[in-house]
């Protein structure tokens, strides 16, 4: 479909060709692991997983060789397990599945996550002739098919993590929300909620051979529980839907932010044995399409991550004049230089009388003009930082004030510079401030403690380069509300 075909004012939501059943997927009441044995294996992690949680449904175990494993009943067949399943997750080798399908839909299973690899990915006529018989069976089923060769799906609303990894955060649910073709992308709620960013829902959806990213996006979008929706896509398999997805979101103001890899050819021939996405070799005219919709690109799993704090950090802004305040001239000038080369932010250029009111009240040795230099021994004295905030809060001649600092380490409410700050939010709420370190990644220094790095409760932006284009895209999207 050429970029733009469609217009993001695409009308009746209700076109979209999304079962209700994801419910199924992701609000389960009973969930069976089939294929799950005492051996280490994807079923073994997940049944683990089910149990270390807390998942507040019933589990059950499917495999004929067995009668419990790790203390869980084991049944034969599906059909034996004595409660309804809601999700069943297959992990048993491919040429199995189809069976094993057609006992879901005798036991009126609402979702199937499949997780067994050997589909259209194997790039041979065997591997796609099995993809293409889901495909159909899925067509006249009730059973919605997530997958195959994916990896799980979590509700940490819920406690439910059935995902085939064992290294499982600490859960903070919240309102990021992830649909992902890649499994390994699941690992973006460490890095989240390392950061003090609660994560609520992932879909891992592989081939999409039923239930593709469109569809779990407008589930997203109707879900009272997300407020950001994040995206790794090999490929836009069904335009229509993803647009009127998109809309769906856009209409609930909640953000869409994509990866969406593949823009040399030689990631596309990796792509075809990822998750064999034929629309892979739309890349170009996907991300003029993606942008026409309002979701938000970016290039790297770094700046997929940045882009999801600056959201959650920076609130709405009223415009897009940014200032920049800090102890370090040489911070302050890597700031500037980024904010003038990225679109959608501009320096605020301080007038002369705020200049002067600025000068009035900063030692000498500091500078009047953004970015803002204050030295390092005013980081010591709470009347001149108070002072200046003051003065900066009743210019209006900015937007966003940028607090810069060289590592991310939580600013004391009691220090100089926390007073001054709070007393500018209290003031003066139509300013976003949002602090941001020099370096990111964690601090190894005596205040380490397990509390992620915060001011006002939420998290700093990390980077410079990372955080002023994920800072861009915050102002572009909110430009196009």
């Amino acid at each position: 479909m050429p970029a733009g075909a469609l217009p993001c004012n695409l009308g009746k939501l209700e076109m979209i060709n999304t079962k209700p059943n994801l419910q199924s997927l992701f609000e389960p009441q009973g969930i069976a692991i089939v294929g799950a044995s005492p051996k280490p294996s994807f079923a073994k992690s997940i049944l683990n997983n089910l149990l270390s949680s807390g998942f507040d449904g019933r589990i059950a175990a499917v495999n004929p060789s067995y009668g419990k494993v790790d203390d869980v009943n084991c049944y034969k067949c599906i059909s034996d397990v004595p409660f309804k399943v809601d999700l069943a997750v297959l992990c048993v080798r491919a040429e199995n599945i189809q069976p094993i399908l057609e006992e879901c839909k005798r036991k009126s299973v609402g979702a199937a996550q499949i997780i067994s690899s050997g589909f259209a990915e194997l790039d041979s006529d065997e591997g796609r002739a099995r993809q293409q018989q889901i495909e159909s069976w899925a067509k006249d089923s009730a059973t919605t098919i997530v997958g195959p060769n994916s990896l799980g799906v979590i509700n940490l609303h819920r406690s439910m993590v059935a995902i085939g990894d064992s290294r499982i955060p600490k859960i903070v649910p919240g309102g990021v929300s992830c649909v992902f073709q890649s499994g390994q992308m699941f690992t973006i709620m460490h890095p989240l909620i390392g950061r003090g960013i609660g994560v609520g829902k992932i879909a891992t959806t592989g081939n999409e051979a039923n239930v593709t990213t469109a569809d779990v996006i407008n589930f997203f979008a109707g879900d009272p529980q997300t407020e950001v929706i994040v995206s790794y896509s090999e490929g836009i398999k069904d335009p229509k839907n993803f647009a009127l997805a998109c809309t769906h979101a856009r209409k609930q103001g909640k953000p869409i932010i994509m990866l969406r890899v593949g823009a040399h050819l030689e990631v596309r021939k990796g792509i075809s044995r990822h998750t064999a996405t034929l629309a892979a070799n739309s890349y170009e005219r996907d991300i003029q399409f993606l942008e026409g919709l309002g979701v938000v690109t970016v290039d790297s799993a770094e700046d997929l991550i940045e882009t999801v704090v600056a959201f959650t950090t920076s609130l709405r802004p009223q415009g897009n004049r940014v200032a920049f305040a800090s102890f370090s001239g040489g911070m302050g000038n890597i700031m500037a230089d980024l904010i003038l080369s990225t679109r959608g932010l501009k320096l605020a250029s301080f007038s002369d009388q705020l200049r002067k009111r600025l000068a009035s009240v900063l030692p000498r040795f500091a500078n009047s003009f953004n970015p803002l230099d204050l030295s390092a021994q005013s980081a010591f004295n709470t009347d001149v930082l108070s002072s200046c905030m003051q003065v900066l809060g009743e210019s209006g001649e900015f937007d966003i004030l940028l607090w810069g600092r060289d590592l991310a380490v939580s600013i004391d409410d009691e220090s100089p510079i926390g007073i001054a700050l709070k007393a500018l939010e209290a003031e003066h709420p139509e300013i976003v401030i949002i602090p941001v370190s020099q370096m990111n990644g964690v601090y190894w220094g005596k205040e380490v403690n397990g509390v992620p790095p915060t001011f006002a409760g939420r998290p700093f932006l990390q980077g410079t380069g990372l955080s002023v284009r994920a800072l861009g895209k915050v102002i572009d999207w909110h430009a196009l509300s």
